[in-house]
């Protein structure tokens, strides 16, 4: 692949309003393969109303949906989902919730759901199996909740307060695989060289594959600890799996990252000493 078409890949702004998991032939057999992170969860992407005053909206819910959310949230990493001119323009998150019921029910009794902010939300399985726990960290109103639970399970980490003001700019990148190309022949082929350059280069804090709705990998999303977008466009461009063609589609957006329940502290066994290490200088760090 050149590089103009690794380029042309690359699309700023939000993901398709049109994404949804794509429907199955009949005879689509469950892939009974074990999850690389061991467990599903559900991706929520949300997108704010743009015909409505989504802060008028938001103001007299915002104590019903916090109560909600310590009731019922079950996020493991959320984030605001950042246009070009730093307005907050939806949110994308990752729950700890295994069934699409469950998840459906969570997301459309909360307030703002029903308050009409609002012009999309989709929702597609996910397998969690990266994620830096030390970037423990929840909205102020949230980390003593997200602590108690934390130390119910044993996990005694400080957590990090953060508001959307004080949360971390990152980038988003979903990268969705290529329909026309045998995507595991390419995996075999060039896992090994993929993985070194993850090693070397790789910011990220939290990587999940994507799922149909029969858990077939159709691609990946990360967030990633950069706020050099040229430097993240390098990262993915440069990668042997974008080389060889795996992607049909790779988009990039910003994101401010406000929760990170690093309770869930996982990474793939080939990258787990080298996340060790990393953790382990940012405590000698401080």
């Amino acid at each position: 692949m050149t590089c103009a078409r690794r380029s042309a890949l690359l699309t700023a702004g939000a993901f398709s309003m049109s994404f949804a998991t794509p429907v199955m032939a009949e005879d689509k057999k469950m892939n009974t393969t074990p999850l690389l992170g061991g467990k599903l969860m559900f991706m929520v992407r949300r997108t704010y109303a743009t015909d409505k005053d989504i802060n008028a909206l938001r103001a007299p819910q915002e104590s019903a949906h916090q109560k909600h959310l310590l009731k019922y949230g079950q996020s493991v990493v959320a984030s605001a989902i950042i246009d070009k001119d730093r307005k907050r323009v939806g949110s994308v998150s990752i729950s700890d919730i295994n069934t699409r019921a469950d998840v459906e029910r969570y997301i459309y009794d909360d307030p703002f759901t029903k308050a009409g902010i609002y012009v999309s939300i989709t929702i597609n399985p996910v397998d969690l199996y990266k994620i830096d726990g030390s970037y423990n960290r929840a909205p102020a109103w949230f980390s003593p909740e997200l602590q108690r639970r934390q130390q119910a399970a044993g996990y005694n980490v400080p957590v990090m307060p953060t508001s959307d003001v004080r949360a971390k700019t990152m980038f988003l990148v979903r990268r969705l695989y290529a329909t026309d190309r045998d995507v595991e022949e390419i995996r075999k082929a060039y896992d090994t060289d993929h993985n070194k350059h993850l090693l070397k280069y790789s910011s990220t804090v939290v990587s999940a594959a994507i799922l149909d709705d029969v858990n077939n990998r159709i691609g990946g999303i990360s967030i990633s600890d950069t706020n050099d977008r040229a430097a993240i466009e390098r990262y993915v461009n440069d990668d042997p799996f974008t080389i060889q063609g795996m992607f049909s589609s790779v988009e990039i957006e910003e994101v401010d990252m406000y929760k990170l329940d690093g309770s869930y502290n996982r990474a793939p066994g080939w990258f787990e000493a080298e996340m060790k290490r990393r953790q382990d200088a940012k405590k000698t760090s401080k």
